[in-house]
C-alpha cells in the first residue's frame, strides 16, 4: 500500500518503491534554542550559542554505558576537527549524563569534537525524541559502526556498568538522534533514533552537511536493497525538510 499523503507526494518516489522508513519530521528549532547546556566546564550556554556561525553536526546521544554508544561516538574521533573547520562544519554531541563525566567518556573515546550535555533532557523533550525504546533493535545489521555482535556489546556494556555508576552517565531510557543545521538555522536533517542501534551513518551526515568526502571506515557494508530502501541512505539533494 502506498501512502499518498502530501509529504509522501512531495519526495516524488516511484510508486512501487518499498521504504523501510520515512525521514522525520523536523523539531521547532526555535524553541529548542532557548534550551540551556551545559559544557565540560559546566558553564551554561543557550542552544543557538553553540551552533551559530557553522553547519552543525548535533549527535544527541544515549547514555555513556552502553557499548553501542561508544562505537558509534569513538568513530567520530576519526574525523580531523581542522579539515571540518575549513569547510564551516562542526561536530557537536549532546550528551544527558552529568558534565562532569564528559571529560573521562572523551579521553575514553578520544572524541575530540565540542561536547556538551543536556541532563534535564530538556532540548530532548522539545526535539520529540523518543523517551523509551520503540523497537527491539531488529535492523541493528545495517549500523556500520557496531564492532561487535549483539552478545558481545551487552557483555561490555555490562561490564562498563559494573567498572562505574550508572548514576550521572545519563538516562538509561531516553533514545538519542542526530540532525545537520545549517548556519542560516535550518534544519537539514533530522533523525530520532528508535533504539540504541539506530544511529544514522556518519558518512551520510557528512553528505547531509554538504561535504563530499566520505571515509572509507565508515562504508556501510550492507546489501544495496538495504540501503536503497532506507529513505535515510539516499542523496539528501533530492529532499529537505524545515
Amino acid at each position: 500500500m502506498t501512502c499518498t499523503c502530501q509529504q509522501c507526494k512531495a519526495l516524488l518516489l516511484p510508486m512501487d518503491m518499498s521504504i523501510d522508513r520515512l525521514p522525520e519530521i523536523s523539531f521547532d528549532l526555535y524553541e529548542v534554542d532557548k534550551c540551556k547546556i551545559k559544557d565540560i566546564r559546566g558553564r551554561n550556554f543557550f542552544f543557538h550559542e553553540i551552533r551559530k556561525n557553522h553547519t552543525s553536526i548535533i549527535i544527541f546521544s544515549r547514555n555513556f554505558i552502553e557499548q553501542e554508544t561508544k562505537d558509534y561516538i569513538e568513530d567520530f574521533a576519526k574525523i580531523s576537527p581542522s579539515y571540518l573547520k575549513d569547510n564551516d562544519v562542526k561536530v557537536i554531541l549532546i550528551a544527558s549524563a552529568y558534565h562532569t563525566n564528559l571529560a573521562s567518556f572523551c579521553q575514553e573515546t578520544k572524541f575530540v569534537h565540542e561536547v556538551y550535555t543536556d541532563a534535564s533532557l530538556a532540548i530532548h523533550r522539545k526535539a520529540h525524541l523518543f523517551s523509551q525504546i520503540v523497537d527491539g533493535g531488529s535492523k541493528a545489521q545495517i549500523n556500520p559502526h557496531l564492532k561487535h555482535s549483539s552478545f558481545i556489546r551487552f557483555l561490555l556494556s555490562t561490564k562498563r556498568a559494573s567498572e562505574r555508576s550508572t548514576k550521572g552517565h545519563g538516562s538509561l531510557f531516553q533514545q538519542g538522534g542526530q540532525a545537520v543545521i545549517n548556519s542560516d538555522g535550518k534544519v537539514l536533517y533530522f533523525h530520532r533514533d528508535r533504539n540504541n542501534t539506530d544511529q544514522t551513518p556518519i558518512n551520510f551526515l557528512l553528505s547531509a552537511s554538504g561535504l563530499n568526502k566520505s571515509f572509507d571506515h565508515f562504508k556501510d557494508h550492507q546489501t544495496k536493497t538495504n540501503i536503497f530502501h532506507d529513505l535515510r541512505r539516499r542523496n539528501i539533494k533530492n529532499f529537505e525538510f524545515v
